[in-house]
């Protein structure tokens, strides 16, 4: 029989009650998009987060350097680039080297999903050439700027980051 004793090197685990009681925690994202950040793996670099979009909302295209998951909560949505749709309840997989634009698809007219990003992105125009990048850092200054601007304060966003 191994013995296996907790870690005195490991990190605090996370929780977050009531993520979506304060409107003021969703990041504009765009004109119709915002992202609620639940958590930012600066060590392992990845960062998971709710993402809503209406209406005729679009994601720019871009590639992911790492894997994504996700998983539909409400709406409907889907990648330009494919023939599919998610509904509530699907789970995506995007392999590393993933390209595509994410749309909200007319069907529901809007989409709520859980997404773990684990790695950076690079966002592209038509014709495959970077015109801007995300990681977790990135992610995390921006949203550290939006909650000191809506009064949340920095002392918010520290709880969650790991």
């Amino acid at each position: 029989m191994i013995n296996i004793a907790e870690s005195r090197y490991g990190v605090d685990e996370l929780l977050v009650a009531d993520a979506e009681a304060d409107e003021r925690r969703w990041l504009p994202f765009g004109d119709s998009a915002f992202s609620l950040p639940l958590l930012f793996d600066v060590r392992g670099g990845s960062w998971v987060s709710l993402f809503k979009a209406k209406g005729a909302g679009t994601i720019e295209r871009h590639r992911h350097s790492n894997p994504v998951t996700g998983w539909t909560l409400e709406g409907t949505w889907g990648y330009r680039e494919r023939d599919w749709i998610a509904r509530r309840g699907t789970f995506i997989f995007e392999p590393a080297g993933d390209i595509h634009t994410l749309y909200v698809h007319p069907e529901a007219g809007h989409m709520k999903a859980l997404f773990h990003v684990f790695g950076p992105l690079v966002y592209l125009d038509e014709d495959g050439n970077a015109e801007g990048y995300d990681d977790v850092l990135v992610r995390l200054d921006r949203y550290a700027a939006h909650c000191k601007s809506v009064g949340l304060g920095d002392e918010f966003v520290r709880t969650l980051i790991r």
